[in-house]
């Protein structure tokens, strides 16, 4: 009898026990968010614009020759965020990772110690483990460093990930290259390649735009190493070639929380980008980009995710938040769109999420 009444209690008592672990978890996820923020604010302070999302090719003009640096809004802030040494150990001069041109010193391997190095208030302490690769040439092996965020920034409501050095394969290209010099497409989130936001072209307000969102790894997530904040970019999944996994930089496309979406080269045809007039996309109802996960941002926490805006507060959207209308009609973008622009002129009501 005694053994069943402790039983019982137990039984009770479990539920309220990982309620309040969860919440303490949620607490220091809010805290990283948060000095994110004073990082992204003070490197703003020191060079009067804040970090571009990624570099990836030479601009201005496009040179397709020089490798992709492939560093990130991340690696930029690490001196802001009492990590000093690890900023100082990355060589900017050669590529986030991969090889170099010209035979010099591969980019991996020269800023490996500074990649493999884990921050902790770039992993949210209810994210999973990431596996990093071993050191080395062989199979399984990188001579790139890699270590964990739960992290990324907002991109916006365009596809930045299809699009390659000079030439997109794409809207409003259809597949063409009509010159040497095109640039990859800019988004109309605050964090995208190539690109610095100044605040005062954050017209919508830094109060009313997301900066940065959670991006945790999927429970039994089928890839060992995502996310991590070395290198920004979209790379093939374990699973097969296609499926992509993009890194660091996220979208407001999907719905937060979506599930993981194998296949989707095969099944979400195009790009995730606009066809035909700028945002006909949004309202396609088959396929449903709603639910293109990996593009999205996620968390394991229940019922929504953590997101930074770019007043410094940080607030938690629910997976329920508005999404607009699949009728073009309505031109009804929905909230979470409308809080994933920098400049898009939208009103937002305070009570909307």
């Amino acid at each position: 009898m005694v053994i069943a009444i402790i039983a019982v209690l137990i039984a009770l008592l479990l539920p309220a026990v990982q309620s309040a672990r969860e919440a303490a978890r949620r607490a220091q996820c809010i805290n990283n968010l948060k000095q994110i923020g004073l990082a992204v604010a003070n490197y703003e302070s020191s060079i009067s614009m804040f970090p571009p999302g990624g570099i990836t090719y030479k601009q201005d003009p496009v040179n397709c020759a020089i490798s992709q640096r492939l560093f990130t809004f991340l690696d930029f802030i690490l001196a802001y965020m009492e990590q000093q040494p690890v900023y100082n150990a990355i060589n900017f001069s050669f590529p986030a990772g991969g090889t170099t041109e010209n035979g010099l010193p591969h980019g991996g391997a020269t800023n490996h110690t500074a990649f493999v190095t884990r921050i902790p208030s770039f992993v949210c302490p209810s994210d999973s483990e990431q596996t990093p690769f071993p050191y080395g040439t062989g199979p399984g092996q990188s001579l790139n460093g890699y270590n964990q965020t739960s992290y990324g920034g907002m991109a916006g409501t365009f596809d930045i990930w299809h699009w390659y050095c000079g030439c997109p394969p794409g809207p409003p290209f259809g597949g063409s290259c009509p010159s040497a010099n095109d640039v990859e497409i800019k988004s109309d989130g605050v964090f995208e390649k190539e690109y610095y936001y100044r605040i005062a072209k954050v017209t919508d307000g830094l109060s009313n735009t997301i900066f940065v969102g959670e991006a945790s790894r999927y429970r039994n997530d089928p890839d060992p190493q995502m996310n991590f904040y070395s290198r920004v970019g979209w790379w093939g999944s374990s699973l097969n070639s296609s499926t992509s996994r993009p890194t660091v930089l996220f979208s407001a496309i999907p719905r937060i929380n979506a599930a993981f979406a194998p296949n989707d080269t095969d099944n979400y045809p195009g790009q995730i980008s606009a066809t035909g007039d700028v945002d006909s996309w949004m309202y396609v109802a088959s396929p449903d980009y709603r639910q293109l996960g990996q593009f999205g941002f996620r968390s394991q926490h229940p019922g929504g995710a953590n997101f930074l805006f770019g007043d410094g507060s940080v607030r938690f959207l629910k997976e329920s938040i508005d999404m607009g209308s699949y009728n073009v009609k309505d031109r009804n973008p929905g909230v979470y769109r409308k809080l994933s622009t920098a400049a898009g002129g939208e009103l937002i009501s305070a009570d909307a999420y």
